[in-house]
């Protein structure tokens, strides 16, 4: 503190008086950053002491007090707008100084920066007319492709279809293949006879309830019981007796090289070399021609009516 003292003669005496002036105390701020960038979310603000008044104009100044002066009330000042160059003062969004973004207690300076905010959904694109053409020449197009890649598809599928039936037409005819008429499928009694067969051998009609096993045999098989292994869709190959040993070793061969439904076998009283059978088929050759054989087992195994049914090799 300063003093100074003051004197007056009242009478004989001299009454002395001292009179302190208060000099201001400089407020020490431990958050020297408050004022610019707001107060911290958590501390509130008072409203006696804002950052638009400073304590001494809140309070007065001593020499005031002193001389019974109230204290002086703070004239309002226009205001520079906020984050204006030479106010001191950063932008603080919409509201007072220091309370941040209005009404969410968040720092100034924190939030979204104007113009940034979630943007406006917009209106669909109403197309053009070129456009909408566009697309319908598109679609258009996509229709007359899927169109003809299914006509293509359909048409070889028929096409493999017909060559297919055309080469085995031709097949057939080249082999002269007879089809005789179905005589049926009753089943005799074991070791039972049937002698009104259409064909020689015979190619359906009544037969044995057990067939011949498949491979090569060297002795006769009785009618009733091939008849029974051509309804399970297996190719009798068979020779008359006396074939020039060469021709009966290479129908054996021939016999041996497939592993089931082929039977190869002598026939006695056959009118011609060799004939081969399938259900309702009858091919007649004069000589033991492997080609031929070949191509009508390819034709006719397993065509039966019960083909499919396995034939173990004897």
């Amino acid at each position: 503190m300063s003093g100074a003292t003051f004197g007056a003669n009242i009478g004989e005496h001299e009454v002395g008086a001292k009179f302190y002036v208060r000099a201001p105390v400089p407020v020490t701020d431990p958050d020297p950053l408050r004022h610019s960038i707001g107060p911290h979310p958590e501390e509130p603000v008072s409203r006696s002491q804002t950052p638009d008044r400073t304590p001494d104009e809140t309070a007065g100044t001593p020499a005031d007090a002193a001389a019974g002066k109230p204290a002086s009330t703070p004239t309002t000042e226009a205001k520079e707008p906020a984050g204006r160059p030479g106010s001191g003062r950063p932008a603080a969004g919409k509201g007072t100084a220091g309370k941040g973004t209005a009404g969410k207690g968040r720092p100034a300076g924190r939030g979204k920066p104007a113009g940034q905010g979630r943007p406006r959904p917009q209106g669909r694109h109403r197309l053009s007319a070129s456009e909408r053409a566009a697309i319908k020449r598109r679609k258009r197009m996509r229709a007359i492709v899927v169109t003809v890649v299914s006509v293509l598809v359909v048409a070889s599928i028929i096409g493999v279809v017909l060559l297919r039936n055309a080469s085995r037409d031709a097949a057939v005819q080249g082999l002269n293949v007879q089809t005789l008429a179905d005589q049926g499928r009753t089943h005799l009694s074991a070791g039972g006879k049937y002698s009104n067969y259409n064909s020689t051998p015979p190619t359906s009609g009544p037969h044995d309830p057990t067939p011949a096993p498949c491979g090569v045999s060297t002795e006769p098989i009785p009618n009733e019981v091939q008849v029974h292994d051509l309804e399970h869709g297996v190719v009798m190959v068979q020779y008359r007796p006396g074939l020039d040993q060469a021709q009966v070793q290479a129908l054996a061969e021939l016999g041996r090289s497939y592993s089931s439904h082929v039977l190869v076998a002598p026939y006695p009283g056959l009118t011609t070399p060799v004939a081969v059978t399938g259900w309702t088929k009858l091919m007649a050759i004069e000589r033991a021609d492997t080609g031929k054989i070949r191509t009508f087992i390819d034709l006719y195994r397993q065509h039966g009516p019960e083909g499919g049914i396995p034939c173990p090799i004897g």
